[in-house]
């Protein structure tokens, strides 16, 4: 390297140096920086390089951060895994009833006992045995494990497509431990209302907690419209509820996984869970929260309340009501 060429960049770095130094004043100046002054220069062999050291700005979305939705797709593994056991249960491709409830179907007469000592007498051989021994006739775990089994291809499939939809969306934005423990209560919630309106009925599937989904989505989403600011992300949350509502409209007047058995009563014990979820963790909109004073947690600790109410009570009322066979 010539001592001309090291002089040069000397000369040329103590110009751009000196340019950048200003003097003292107390008053501010309202000129604008002139290009130069965001770069620095750096010698390196031969070669006089530009380093742009200008900061860049990063946006950071107000909504936190996003989770992967992994209790999503590991629920539809299991639950696709569990269809085949009870393909396997069976040994054959029709599902039965009796299968449903070897395999932990919702079914009354196994959850709790017989009201009436001569029924018990001449039916708990049989259900005990068609039941499983097991916590007999206390079976408690039938409230949750009905959410995990289906009746067959189409009825899973109808469930994955919209528990995939509205879950990975929730899920996402509230985290895995929070929206894993959201599904059980939904899935609980449906089972327990349909225990109390349907006792003497075997049932299975997730609808009861993908109903708890679709309205636990559908009121987060009306009420981002009114929180979020951007008018672009106003217009995806729109198209998202108008993918999820359908779902609902049609399972309501429709036979939509066309099994032939709709069990509204654990739609229905789903959706009000779902309403309730919703309310306990979806931020509110300042038309709602500014009309009474400290209205978020007011109306956190009203649908916290109402929660565990409904729990304790719909327990209560089933273990209270009679139960027969006839």
């Amino acid at each position: 390297m010539s001592t001309f060429t090291r002089a040069m960049w000397m000369k040329i770095r103590d110009g751009f140096e000196s340019s950048k130094r200003t003097p003292t004043s107390n008053t501010t100046s309202n000129t604008s920086v002139p290009p130069y002054a965001s770069r620095t220069y750096a010698f390196n062999g031969d070669v006089i390089m530009e380093l742009d050291r200008q900061e860049r700005v990063t946006h950071v979305s107000s909504s936190g951060p996003t989770h992967r939705p992994l209790f999503t797709v590991g629920v539809g593994v299991f639950d696709l895994l569990m269809l085949i056991i009870m393909y396997i249960v069976q040994r054959g491709t029709t599902l039965t009833s009796d299968t449903w409830i070897k395999m932990g179907g919702k079914y009354v007469p196994c959850m709790k006992a017989l009201t009436y000592k001569a029924e018990r007498d001449m039916y708990n051989s049989g259900l005990k045995s068609q039941c499983h021994a097991f916590l007999f006739p206390y079976q408690i775990y039938r409230f949750f494990t009905p959410m995990f089994l289906h009746g067959g291809v189409t009825h899973l499939l109808n469930n994955l497509v919209y528990q995939a939809l509205a879950g990975s969306l929730l899920e996402r934005k509230y985290g895995t431990k929070t929206f894993a423990i959201s599904y059980i209560l939904f899935g609980f919630s449906g089972n327990i209302m349909s225990a109390l309106i349907r006792p003497k009925t075997v049932s299975v599937g997730a609808s009861g907690a993908v109903y708890g989904l679709l309205f636990f989505c559908i009121i987060d989403n009306t009420l981002r419209i009114f929180t979020i600011k951007n008018l672009q992300d106003k217009i995806i949350q729109f198209l998202i509820m108008l993918l999820v509502i359908p779902y609902f409209v049609m399972s309501v007047f429709l036979d939509v996984d066309f099994s032939g058995r709709i069990d509204h009563a654990a739609h229905g014990g789903g959706a009000l869970m779902g309403i309730l979820v919703a309310l306990f963790l979806c931020e509110m909109p300042e038309f709602i929260t500014k009309r009474v004073p400290n209205g978020a947690r007011r109306i956190q600790f009203v649908a916290l309340v109402a929660i565990v109410g409904y729990f304790c009570i719909s327990l209560l009322v089933f273990y209270i009501k009679p139960i027969r066979m006839k």
